[in-house]
């Protein structure tokens, strides 16, 4: 099976957690929505194209950047800013944005050739962030490779990077980590998204052992979403 593979950094990150707003949190990698929208993006698509995304990746820190929150509500008499034109009034106050530091990632994109194709010739056509629109990501690396099921046997596989797995898979190993559901794609009923979510564990290190998903370049792949060849 073939695949694109993208090498992406960036100085700076935040992957909301959604219901985070006083303090706005972070995942410590991307979503698949993050990924799923960035790519949709760069394909100009106008409805949903299937595709799996594998992600995995680092950062070297984490800071808390002090920001201030504007708030368009109904007008009120005794506070905030009145934009009568609007009907709506503003009001601020500050809040902390949970922010990743050069983080650098690994991510694995299958879908039809035909749409790889598009994304290596239309990548840096398009302006590059994944996250908020502030957090420019820089393409380091780019390459169709392929994928293999490869049997360990009495060998084992050492995690390189930290990663999100299934959490079946990540169980089938006994592995420990962080437990996430994530937005994958969503449908619009009634203006309002529903999100189709997927169990995750973040797992940063660890070992597998018998079967596992390797690309050309050796580097493990674990396929989230509903592209299959």
């Amino acid at each position: 099976m073939r695949l694109l593979k993208v090498k992406v950094f960036q100085l700076t990150a935040n992957y909301r957690k959604p219901l985070s707003y006083n303090f706005l949190d972070t995942f410590p990698l991307p979503t698949y929505s993050n990924i799923r929208g960035w790519i949709h993006n760069i394909l100009e698509a106008r409805e949903y194209i299937p595709l799996s995304i594998s992600i995995q990746g680092y950062h070297e820190s984490i800071f808390y950047d002090l920001q201030t929150f504007y708030k368009f509500d109904r007008p009120e008499k005794e506070r905030g800013i009145e934009l009568p034109e609007f009907d709506r009034s503003v009001k601020k106050s500050p809040f902390y944005v949970a922010t990743l530091y050069n983080i650098n990632l690994i991510l694995h994109i299958a879908m039809e050739y035909i749409f790889l194709e598009k994304i290596i010739e239309k990548i840096y056509d398009k302006y590059p962030s994944i996250g908020r629109y502030e957090d420019i990501a820089r393409i380091d690396y780019i390459n169709m490779v392929t994928i293999e099921k490869k049997n360990l046997g009495f060998e084992f596989y050492k995690i390189k990077y930290p990663i999100y797995l299934r959490k079946e898979t990540a169980q089938r190993y006994k592995l420990i980590g962080i437990n996430y559901r994530l937005p994958f794609k969503y449908e619009i009923n009634q203006d309002i998204r529903y999100f189709n979510k997927i169990d995750v564990v973040y797992v940063e290190e660890g070992s597998l052992y018998g079967d596992i998903v390797l690309d050309s370049e050796g580097d493990l792949v674990e396929l989230v979403g509903d592209y299959y060849e």
